[in-house]
């Protein structure tokens, strides 16, 4: 117990000179990381991070402060809540680079320095927020963040309510919109040619070289971002969660429509915002479509009467 409370304390002394968070979220995996894996508070018959800390508050080893968040920021003794960090800052590149003790880029790495990175990997490395875990999936090769409570466990297992389970359209759901589609394309030969790369007995990936060799890469995508849309929405219907919150924000350039366009009223039993909601969702589609698809569009004449009244 002495030695694992002064580790501890030195971890919470190291990340106070490098103007880390010291919240007990964060402090665990460094603690594991700091011992090579060997800490673990139930070995030291605590039952949670938690305990293990507050032991260590009460020893006056160290000082405890719950944030506004409600995660607990662990202190060095006397120093008080204002006089620490509530967000993580960085010191200068050089010396991380020096202290780390990696030598200064040379031709064959400089391309790090120059590249973007990917949009999940740049999030997890600038996003600071204490609740959240960080960690490298080596299987699919990409980076993964998920929320953590104050002792670092999933907050899926100690707050289940505030999760809903999104049901992706899997394999066999995908494979049918792929045999739907296709069935029902005007051109015989490019129509057998995709139902034919769709066998069971078909070589793996043969439905997108056909799309390639057809030209029809572009339409399918379109198909498949209506299907997922209209997948999507239907998850979100049938577990009341707001529908605009799964739609990308889209910058308004277009300007006002003008005063001549009379706006047709909403259906009966139709609110303004399920009609907000609609209009979003088909402008959506309609941004996703080829020229050929929007030339098939069909459209009342009384729309267009109405544009030029």
């Amino acid at each position: 117990m002495p030695e694992a409370l002064d580790v501890l304390v030195e971890l919470v002394h190291d990340w106070r000179d490098r103007g880390r968070v010291t919240t007990t979220a964060g402090l665990k995996p460094g603690l594991q990381q700091r011992t090579a894996g060997a800490f673990s508070e139930q070995t030291l018959g605590f039952a949670t991070f938690r305990d293990f800390v507050q032991a260590a508050a009460a020893a006056g080893r160290v000082g405890l402060h719950q944030m506004p968040s409600g995660h607990w920021m662990v202190l060095l003794p006397g120093e008080s809540p204002d006089d620490v960090p509530t967000s993580s800052y960085s010191r200068s590149a050089a010396a991380d680079i020096a202290e780390a003790g990696v030598r200064p880029a040379s031709p064959r790495t400089a391309l790090a320095s120059t590249s973007r990175l990917r949009h999940e990997v740049w999030h997890c490395f600038v996003d600071w927020a204490p609740d959240q875990r960080r960690v490298w999936d080596r299987h699919s090769r990409r980076g993964v963040m998920y929320p953590v409570d104050a002792d670092g466990r999933p907050a899926w297992e100690s707050t289940p309510e505030r999760f809903t389970k999104i049901p992706a359209a899997d394999m066999s759901t995908q494979v049918g919109w792929m045999r739907e589609w296709a069935a029902a394309l005007p051109d015989e030969d490019a129509r057998a040619a995709l139902l034919a790369s769709l066998d069971e007995t078909a070589q793996r990936g043969r439905f997108r070289q056909e799309l390639t060799h057809l030209g029809l890469v572009a339409a399918w995508r379109s198909e498949l971002q209506r299907r997922i849309l209209a997948h999507a929405v239907a998850w979100a219907h049938e577990q009341s969660v707001d529908v605009t919150d799964l739609l990308e924000p889209r910058a308004r350039t277009a300007s006002a429509p003008p005063a001549s366009i009379s706006k047709p009223a909403p259906a009966p039993g139709v609110s303004d915002d399920e009609l907000a909601q609609l209009r979003a969702l088909l402008h959506l589609v309609i941004d996703n479509m080829t020229l050929a698809e929007l030339a098939s569009l069909p459209v009342r004449a009384e729309h267009l009467l109405r544009v030029h009244a």
